[in-house]
């Protein structure tokens, strides 16, 4: 097996006095997507938030490449190669489809490298460079979150944090989105996926955990979760 990319030990979290996350433990080995399905409110975007430093843990740490980033501000842990595609997509929506991708690559010195990563984003969603004088807010939803995952790529990261990337596109639109997955995992991009489509979900990742009232309660490979009677009845349908 390939090496561990991200670790959460015993990971709390709270929002003010709710206890959100409890003892949360899971790996996500580098090259891998694993996905987090449970119902509203079990503690799925929590999880991604806490990983990208939007929210601190009360206890326990989070680790990327062997190294604790639970107490890191979040600009910091986006520099180390973790970006996140947040829920809602979250465009600025004054700003050009150009101008949003720049927003990405705030950290990015390298005049070369940032021409790549603007090449890497119009290649894998050739719309957006078609409307690429066009304000965010004008955009499609489809669109915009082609625009959000292409703003997190011109980060170059390593580790992809992506929160219900599909919701409320039409059904061809998630078949996109479902399939960029795919081909930014083959081009070496770890994704870790929140997402209500888990049928769709669990059958593009390599494993996944199940989260109830934040804590999990069950994981496996994509296919075992896809297989078992529980995960069937409860999130399948």
């Amino acid at each position: 097996m390939s090496e561990k990319l991200l670790t959460l030990e015993n990971v709390n979290t709270f929002y003010g006095k709710i206890h959100a996350l409890h003892d949360i433990s899971f790996d996500v080995y580098q090259g891998e997507i694993v996905t987090l399905i449970g119902s509203n409110g079990a503690g799925k975007s929590t999880t991604l938030r806490t990983i990208s430093a939007q929210l601190t843990p009360q206890s326990g740490r989070v680790i990327y490449k062997g190294n604790v980033i639970s107490k890191l501000p979040a600009h910091e842990v986006v520099g180390l190669g973790i970006a996140q595609v947040p829920e809602g997509r979250k465009i600025f929506p004054a700003l050009t489809v150009a101008e949003n991708l720049e927003m990405g690559a705030f950290r990015i010195k390298d005049a070369k490298k940032n021409a790549n990563n603007f090449e890497r984003v119009y290649t894998l969603f050739p719309r957006l460079r078609e409307r690429i004088r066009q304000r965010g807010g004008t955009l499609s939803g489809g669109e915009q979150q082609m625009l959000a995952i292409g703003r997190a790529l011109m980060s170059d990261p390593a580790m992809l944090l992506m929160d219900e990337p599909s919701m409320g596109l039409a059904p061809m639109l998630v078949d996109l989105i479902f399939e960029s997955i795919l081909r930014l995992n083959q081009e070496g991009i770890t994704v870790l996926l929140v997402e209500q489509n888990a049928k769709k979900a669990l059958k593009v990742s390599h494993r996944g955990y199940v989260l109830q009232t934040g804590a999990i309660t069950l994981t496996g490979t994509g296919r075992e979760l896809l297989r078992n009677d529980t995960v069937r009845e409860a999130y399948l349908g």
